[in-house]
């Protein structure tokens, strides 16, 4: 008889596995969601090393020339001639202009250097300079400077047109009907061009006169024909002349304690010594520039374009987002003490507490600046009408008197702390403050990129 099957079923407990791998991931994928949101709600500072810079000073002024000019007026009507070129030197009694009535003298001396005036290369030499200066220097912006170059070109013309007239002169002189010669009446440099600012002086200037387009050049030379009492010509009687400069009032204090400076004209890049003062006129400020010479090579020029030739200014470069304002309070030095834990710098702070009674305490301060006698000091618990008392002594002090300082924060122990600075030079960028400054920053600090991100004494991260 077969055995019947044991269909009894045992069951047996399976043994769970603790898969570390898993916990482990878990823990760095926790602490990556965390870091990330850290990172993106966090606030961040922006980090600058304050570096050893120079700024260079765009220091390139339109000026205007105000000298001893003398207009001189026709003193008969007819064709006009000229018997100098623009702007050079006439002594007295030298032939200046003459007006033939009759127009006999005009006609032979066309007649004579027609065909001949550009016989030779080199008369085209003073146009070719002309005309290129012009091409060089033009700015749509200053579209009226066309008018100045078509004089320019004119008066060269009339002057290659008169170059012989001079010699014809003995033929005609007091034979011809309506013919008169002229001479000048005193030494002087004589030009062939008026704009209405001849009587201008750097004492009864007005701001316009630095519109050069409302006081172009009224080209006298360029004329066939003159009527009595038109100008006819005018003397820069003085080697002596004055350029007036508009400039910033920043630029003006810069340069207040100056006696002389150097500048470069820009026409032929010639340079010459000025002797300069500094002018406040109706709130605007000019500099004002006194040369001994020169005169004769800008006398037909009222508008000359100069770069100031000043030292670059050199220091630690710091952006300008890096620059705050903070007040702080004025002690007298003797109010300042030490005490707490670290042995700090700070004052006794007196007040009554909640229940009437009067407390003294300790209150850390830091210190930014000093004078002779006083301290710029600042704390977290120091407020104004607070009451500090002198050391070993009963005098009290209010805390009421502030003063600004410019500064910037610096970050070198992981924490903002306000550092003065002592700026030399600005542009719309950088700032150029001095070394070595008391209480300042030095060479390769950390500071705050954007001081308006930032509080004194916040963290940095």
């Amino acid at each position: 008889m077969e055995k019947k099957k044991n269909k009894k079923v045992v069951k047996f407990h399976r043994t769970s596995h603790f898969n570390i791998g898993i916990i482990v991931f878990a823990i760095i994928f926790i602490y990556m969601l965390y870091n990330m949101y850290q990172y993106f709600t966090e606030k961040k500072t922006a980090i600058y090393e304050v570096t050893q810079g120079t700024i260079t000073q765009d220091n390139t002024f339109t000026g205007v020339a105000l000298r001893e000019e003398k207009v001189f007026a026709a003193e008969a009507s007819g064709y006009i001639n000229y018997y100098n070129r623009d702007a050079s030197k006439v002594s007295i009694n030298s032939y200046i202009y003459s007006v033939d009535g009759n127009g006999d003298f005009y006609q032979e001396i066309t007649k004579k250097n027609d065909g001949q005036l550009f016989a030779e290369k080199g008369s085209y030499d003073e146009l070719e300079k002309t005309a290129a200066n012009y091409v060089l220097g033009y700015s749509d912006e200053n579209f009226y400077q066309v008018y100045s170059f078509q004089y320019d070109m004119e008066a060269e013309l009339m002057e290659a047109l008169s170059s012989n007239a001079l010699a014809n002169l003995g033929e005609f002189s007091g034979g011809a009907s309506g013919f008169h010669a002229y001479t000048a009446p005193e030494p002087g440099i004589v030009v062939y061009n008026t704009d209405g600012l001849e009587e201008v002086t750097a004492d009864n200037f007005t701001k316009d006169i630095f519109d050069a387009s409302a006081h172009a050049k009224n080209n006298l030379i360029s004329r066939e024909q003159v009527t009595a009492g038109e100008p006819a010509y005018k003397l820069v009687t003085s080697e002596i002349w004055d350029l007036l400069i508009p400039v910033s009032e920043d630029l003006a204090k810069d340069l207040a304690e100056e006696s002389n400076i150097q500048i470069e004209f820009k026409k032929d890049n010639t340079k010459a010594w000025g002797t300069s003062r500094i002018l406040n006129k109706d709130g605007d400020w000019y500099l004002i520039l006194t040369f001994q010479n020169s005169a004769i090579r800008f006398a037909a020029d009222r508008y000359l374009e100069v770069k100031l030739l000043l030292s670059d200014t050199n220091g630690l470069k710091i952006p300008n987002t890096a620059l705050v304002s903070k007040d702080f309070f004025l002690i007298p030095k003797d109010f300042l003490t030490k005490g707490g834990d670290n042995n700090s710098n700070g004052v006794m702070r007196q007040y009554v507490d909640g229940k009437g009674k009067t407390v003294m305490e300790f209150a850390a301060a830091t210190v930014a600046e000093e004078t002779e006698d006083k301290y710029y000091i600042t704390g977290s618990g120091l407020k104004k009408s607070d009451t500090i008392i002198k050391p070993d002594s009963n005098e009290e002090l209010v805390l009421r008197e502030t003063a600004p300082l410019q500064g910037v924060y610096n970050v070198n122990k992981g924490y903002a702390v306000f550092r003065k600075v002592e700026i030399l030079f600005q542009n719309q960028e950088y700032t150029i403050v001095d070394t070595g400054t008391n209480f300042g920053i030095s060479l390769y600090d950390h500071i705050a990129l954007d001081a308006s991100s930032i509080a004194e004494n916040e963290i940095i991260h």
